[in-house]
Parts: C-alpha cells; structure tokens; sequence
C-alpha cells in the first residue's frame, strides 16, 4: 500500500510539472473545495478529435463506471453527473493544451474524474478507480487477479497480460488495468485512440 502512495505521489508531482509546463503563463495555481493550491495530476488528452474529424463526442461503448445512482461516460457532459456525485474531496483546474479553455480534475474519496472544455461544454476524459471498495459495474476491483478480469470481461477482447497491464477497447472508451505483483492495481477509464 506504500508503495502505490509512493508511486501515485510520484505521477501526481510528474503530471503537476507538466501542467506548468503547458500553461501558457507558467500559473499552475489550482483550487481545492477548501480553497487551498493543490497539486493534482493532469491527464495529458490527445487532440480531443474523433475518426468523423469533430470534438470527442459521448462514448458509444458499454464500458462505463456507475456511482451514486448514475452511470458515468467517456466524453459526457460532465454536468450530467456533477450533483449527484455531491462535493470533491478536492478540486484543481489548468489552462488546456489542447482546447480552448480550463482542464479539470475532481477528486472524490474513492475515484478521480478528469474533464476537459468541449465549447461551453465539459466533457468527462477519464475516470480512474482509487481504491477497493469501488467497482467496476462487472465487479472488478483494485487487488483482483487477472484471471478474475478475463472473466468479468469474457465477451471483450482483452489485450495485455498479468506481467504489466490489460486493456479492453470498446467504442470511444479504453479501460486500462495496471498490474502490480499479479493484482490489479490501478484501474483507469480513457478515451480511446
């Protein structure tokens, strides 16, 4: 469990860097719900465009993450959700590389939602699974075996092995599983390439 606190520390001051390196005017300061600068991690998004040559548009896939009482989506609006999710635990927001407008992080007690500006429309780019006690809605969770993803996953192609990772592709959504020691230990919803 350390080393994960470690790792995910790691990213989130690696990621940090590369906001402030994006930022047109090096001000990487973000908001917590509290108020505070907080240095959350920046998912680095590609150029948002589908196969059609139009911005990311809602996923088309059956992959998705359901919490409190909704299902969430690679390329929804995020304001869809947003008050059925209820307050963040904290809050961080950076000027886009590549849209127009604020790239935003809301971290909540068990998983982590990244948005990115669509217009005046902020559309959800990833959902990364925290801990244990969330699923996926196939029952998946951090500390499963491999062989417990194959079969919850059993009617999708699944790429990978339990040495390093496994992904799943369906329509605009990738759900991608890090492996660490034969377990599950980061699970992550992504726009596809």
């Amino acid at each position: 469990m350390r080393s994960r606190k470690y790792a995910a520390l790691l990213l989130s001051m690696s990621m940090a860097a590369s906001v402030a390196a994006c930022s047109s005017d090096g001000d990487t300061a973000g908001t917590t719900a509290a108020g505070n600068n907080n240095a959350e991690t920046k998912v680095e998004q590609s150029s948002g465009d589908n196969a059609s040559g139009g911005q990311l548009q809602q996923s088309d896939s059956k992959l998705g993450f359901k919490t409190a009482g909704k299902e969430l989506k690679i390329g929804m609006d995020f304001s869809e959700v947003s008050d059925a999710l209820g307050e963040p635990v904290s809050y961080f927001e950076a000027e886009s590389c590549a849209f127009q407008g604020m790239d935003k992080v809301y971290t909540y007690a068990d998983f982590v939602i990244r948005t990115f500006p669509d217009g005046d429309v902020e559309k959800i780019c990833s959902i990364e699974l925290k801990d244990d006690i969330v699923t996926t809605p196939e029952g998946v969770y951090i500390g499963m075996t491999a062989d417990d993803v194959k079969s919850a996953y059993s009617d999708y192609t699944i790429n990978g092995d339990e040495n390093s990772s496994m992904t799943i592709v369906d329509g605009g959504t990738k759900l991608f599983f890090v492996f660490k020691d034969g377990t599950v230990d980061s699970i992550t919803y992504i726009v596809a390439e």
